[in-house]
C-alpha cells in the first residue's frame, strides 16, 4: 500500500530565494507518490520500470534506490536541472514531493551548509518504500 503525504510547500520564499537552492544544488527531489506522479504527467500506469523510462518526460530520469525504481529530475553540474539563476523552472504543482516537504532552515542561510529538514513522510525511504509497494502490484 503506498503512502501518501500531504504535499503542501511549507517553504518560506524569501530564505528560498537568497539560498540559491543549495538543497536543489546537492541533488533533485523526489517524486514519493506514484500515482500523484502518473497523474501529474497524464501517464498510464506502467506494467514495469522500463515501460515508465520510456514515456518520461525528457528531464525526469529514473534513480535506482536499492534495485527499486524512483522518478527524479534530471541533474546537471549544478544539481537538479530546473534549478536556475532565479529559482526552480518547475511550476510547484509538479514538484517532486520532496521539494514540497523541505522547510527551510535560517542556519542554511548562516553557515552555508544545508541544514534544512525534510519531514520523515519525505525521505528516501519512504519514497522507496512507496514505490516498491507500486511495482509489486500485479505481481504473483
Amino acid at each position: 500500500m503506498t503512502v501518501s503525504v500531504e504535499l503542501t510547500n511549507h517553504a518560506d520564499p524569501l530564505i528560498c530565494r537568497q539560498c540559491r537552492g543549495l538543497c536543489c544544488q546537492a541533488h533533485a527531489g523526489l517524486w514519493l507518490v506514484p500515482e500523484r506522479f502518473l497523474r501529474l504527467f497524464r501517464l498510464p500506469r506502467p506494467a514495469s520500470p522500463s515501460e515508465l523510462q520510456s514515456q518520461l518526460p525528457a528531464q525526469v530520469v529514473l534513480k535506482d534506490l536499492d534495485g527499486v525504481a524512483v522518478p527524479a529530475p534530471s541533474e546537471d553540474q549544478n544539481g537538479c536541472v530546473f534549478l536556475t539563476a532565479t529559482g526552480c523552472t518547475l511550476p510547484e504543482r509538479y514538484r517532486p514531493g520532496q521539494c514540497l516537504l523541505l522547510q527551510p532552515v535560517l542556519e542554511t542561510l548562516i553557515d552555508g551548509e544545508i541544514k534544512c529538514e525534510l519531514k520523515p513522510e519525505g525521505s528516501t525511504a519512504r519514497a522507496r518504500q512507496n514505490w516498491s509497494n507500486f511495482w509489486a502490484v500485479g505481481r504473483p
